[in-house]
This record gives C-alpha cells, structure tokens and sequence, in this order.
C-alpha cells in the first residue's frame, strides 16, 4: 500500500501518517501504534527521532503582513505578545522560529510547517477573513492571535475587546459623563470592528444616546491623526465630554490636537485609550487606557498548541482575555460635576 492507502485503511490524515512516519509529534500513542504497524507491514521504515537534549518540539511563529498598515502601529502589541510565546516556549521546552508571511506566501509556509514544527503560531492581526479555509487545511497545529474567526473552527486567542470597551465606558459614565464620544480608527481588520460594535453596545446598555457627530474617524498614524483632529477642530464642532479611543494612537494624537487647541485634559475632557502601549508613559498626562494582556496571549498560545499535540482530536477553543482598566491622568468628572465637587 502506499501512504494514502495506508491513511485510508488506518482512518487517518496523509498528514498523520507523515507525522508518523518522520516520528514527529502531534498524534495520540493508539493512532501512532496503529500506523506504525501498518507502514511496518508495507516495508516503510521510520525515521529515527533526533536528538533533542529535553527539547520537545519547534513552534513556528509567523507574523502575518497583510496592508502593513495595523502592524507599523501595533510594534510594541506584537513585541510584548512574542516576549510571551517565548517565554512560555522556553519554560515548556520547545524550540522557536520566526517567520513573516504575507497573502502570496502563507500558504506555503503552513504547507512547510509539516516537516519543521509541531505547531504554527499566526499573529493575524492584518489577516483577511475570508482566508479562514487555508488556515483550515494547516497541516500542524495551529493557534491564531488577534483574529476571532467566529464561523470556523480555528484555535484563537485575543482580548475581550466587546468587554474591554463596556468596562471603559461604564468607567467613564461612572465618573458622571453622559455624552461619550469615541475617536474610531478607518481601519476595518483586527479588533477595530469588535471595538465599534462594542462601543454601541456599551452605550446602549447603559442608555446613553451615540451621538454620530461625535464618533471622529482618524487614521492610524500618529502624525495623520493629529493633523486630522486639528483640522476638524478648526471647524469649532461640538465635543462631548468624554471620548474613548479604539488605540492609543489615536487617543494620544488627539488629545495633542485638543491641547494645541486650549482644552486642558482631564479637567474640560477626558480621553480613555486602549492596549497600554509605549505612547501612554510618554504622553502628558499620562493617558488612562485598557491594557491588553499581551504577554499572556503569547502565553496562552503555547499551552494551546501543547494541549493540541497531547489531544490532537480535541475539539477547537476560542479563549479571551480581559483587559485591565488603567487609570491615570486623561480621565476626571466632566467640568460641571468637578465644579460642583
């Protein structure tokens, strides 16, 4: 018989008898001894396993570029969740590899994957949906970060980002603001969407109206969202007192343009960022955000793919993390409660 035969006979993947064959891991000890006996049986000899020295495997990690636009401002996010994958890989004695994909080549590199590692981390923050079916047919475990996919049956792990919002929100209407606006990124891939639905799921729950005039569309670069909140402030528009922002980016880029236009922040509007990334300490003051739980998302994609080799049959996870509430000194009442304090 010939490996697909033998696949069939043995009710199996061609990939798990390649797994096999090459004495890789990834496949429970019953398939694995069903396999052997039928290769054995049809003269394949197996590979001798390396050497490992307590090394139980390679991760690959791959960072996908699709626009490149999210990934030039989300650096420090993809850092602080790649110091979590190694550091977790290390603890759990797997070796790690990088690579960068793109939409001409990912397909390739997952094809590749099953001769080189027991399992693919994608950050995926610029991956188009509509590619779910490619990552599908990955040949090794796979865990996607920063893309939910919540149609396929794909291993994901990201923020909370619906919950991270509602917690920003009923922060601010607790401190006594009613009118939140939200400063929205033109970016459509990764969180951004989740973020929006968020937002006016938050205010209609806590039956605040959305104001539409005060939902400001800004780009992702901290230059083009400064000049882009100066100019429409040069048209005088109404402000609400409180806005939230779907980055720091743009929250930080914006509150420059306020200040640069005579509003003081916090004391005549708050601002309320999201991710916790660099441009918070250097912002003056210092920007109240949503941490994401970046370095635990690293994490957390390890022991996925761990629990994927050990239970290679297991049914596909979904996992969120919260994020933490950071209050610093872009938030305070809106000026007609501070008064009145």
């Amino acid at each position: 018989m010939n490996i697909k035969e033998i696949a069939r006979t043995a009710n199996v993947s061609i990939s798990t008898v390649s797994l096999v064959l090459n004495n890789k891991p990834g496949v429970k000890s019953e398939t694995r001894e069903r396999v052997v006996h039928l290769l054995h049986q049809n003269g394949y000899e197996l590979k001798a396993p390396a050497a490992r020295q307590g090394v139980i495997g390679n991760l690959l990690f791959v960072r996908y570029r699709g626009s490149g636009r999210l990934m030039e401002v989300k650096d420090d996010f993809f850092i602080q969740i790649l110091d979590g994958v190694e550091n977790q890989a290390r603890r759990m004695s797997f070796n790690l590899s990088i690579a960068n994909a793109g939409r001409d080549n990912l397909a390739e590199v997952l094809a590749g994957a099953e001769n080189t590692a027991a399992g693919v981390i994608l950050f995926a923050t610029e991956f188009e949906p509509e590619g779910a079916a490619l990552l599908e047919s990955c040949p090794v475990p796979l865990v996607v970060l920063d893309e939910d996919f919540p149609n396929e049956p794909i291993n994901t792990i990201g923020v909370d980002n619906m919950g991270a919002i509602f917690t920003g929100v009923s922060y601010l209407h607790a401190l006594g603001h009613t009118d939140i606006g939200y400063l929205h990124s033109t970016e459509h891939t990764g969180a951004i969407p989740e973020r929006e639905r968020g937002y006016r799921a938050a205010m209609a729950q806590l039956g605040l109206p959305v104001a539409e005039e005060h939902i400001f569309m800004l780009d992702l670069f901290m230059s083009k969202v400064y000049q882009q909140m100066n100019e429409i402030l040069e048209r005088k528009p109404s402000l609400p007192t409180a806005l939230i922002a779907d980055n720091d980016i743009l929250a930080v880029g914006a509150m420059r343009a306020l200040q640069d236009h005579g509003y003081r922040i916090p004391s005549d509007l708050s601002i309320l960022g999201f991710d916790d990334s660099y441009v918070c300490s250097v912002a003056n003051p210092a920007l109240s955000t949503l941490r994401s739980p970046k370095a635990a998302i690293g994490q957390q994609a390890v022991k996925r793919i761990k629990d994927m080799i050990d239970d290679p049959g297991g049914s596909a996870m979904k996992s969120r993390l919260c994020a933490r509430l950071m209050k610093r000194g872009t938030t305070a009442p809106p000026p007609d409660r501070a008064n009145k304090a």
